[in-house]
């Protein structure tokens, strides 16, 4: 993806996100800031594996090139997780009940952030995501695990994946 398209990209999300509403209010600023300020001058590189006979899938995200200051505010949601463990997100008039959990030991990478989100839709339907982050030599690592046969399938997909990224940066 280019660069202009990754920037418009990143700035619909932005508006998106934006347009939410957070219960409660001091997790709003938590629940955007997943996205760069700024994807200038970065380079990023994205994969997805799909597993369709376990109905699986994991992303791995690596980007270089980010602010700095970004990078350290990102990695240190650790504490805005527990204080946030239990949101309400309405958007476009729909109520979802948001829990996040931290994982701790997913992987061998230092400085690690993993955690799991567990989305109740209107219809009653659950929906788990795993997500781990970490920064190794400026370059942000991002995993998402989803489905699959169990929960422990999906955090040792989302561990090794990292483990593998981090690996491959020197």
């Amino acid at each position: 993806m280019s660069s202009a398209d990754l920037t418009g990209s990143l700035d619909q999300t932005k508006a998106l996100l934006s347009s939410m509403s957070v219960e409660p209010a001091e997790c709003q600023e938590m629940a955007i800031s997943g996205t760069a300020p700024s994807v200038a001058g970065a380079t990023v590189a994205v994969g997805t594996s799909m597993d369709a006979a376990e109905g699986a899938t994991t992303t791995v995200s690596m980007a270089s090139g980010l602010d700095p200051a970004f990078l350290a505010k990102g990695m240190a949601q650790a504490g805005e997780i527990s204080k946030c463990a239990n949101m309400s997100i309405t958007a476009a008039g729909k109520k979802l009940d948001v829990a996040l959990t931290t994982i701790d030991g997913l992987s061998s990478v230092p400085g690690t952030l993993a955690y799991r989100t567990d989305t109740t839709l209107p219809d009653g339907r659950k929906q788990s995501i795993i997500t781990a982050q970490a920064v190794v030599h400026s370059v942000l690592i991002s995993v998402i695990s989803m489905g699959g046969a169990t929960e422990e399938a999906a955090i040792s997909r989302a561990g090794a994946m990292l483990d593998q990224a981090g690996a491959q940066i020197k």
